[in-house]
């Protein structure tokens, strides 16, 4: 059975990374290691969050980081 909360926690995860100032052929170096896991549920998480910050400046991915954290505990209250 497909996890969207683990999807959603490990592109959060790699967002946070990214923030952090990890390189991002890491995350891709992981993504392949996931791959061969055949962790899919975490594998779209983190390529969910690689293709996002392709072309985004580190404030936009930062934005992004901070609306989904909110995001997340906007949900928990409820």
């Amino acid at each position: 059975m497909w996890d969207n909360d683990r999807v959603d926690a490990h592109y959060l995860i790699a967002l946070h990374d990214i923030v952090e100032g990890i390189d991002i052929r890491i995350l891709e170096t992981v993504l392949e290691e996931l791959e061969v896991e055949e962790d899919y549920e975490a594998c779209e998480g983190v390529a969910r969050a690689l293709e996002f910050c392709k072309d985004k400046t580190i404030n936009e991915i930062t934005k992004e980081y901070d609306d989904t954290l909110d995001k997340i505990a906007e949900e928990v209250k409820e």
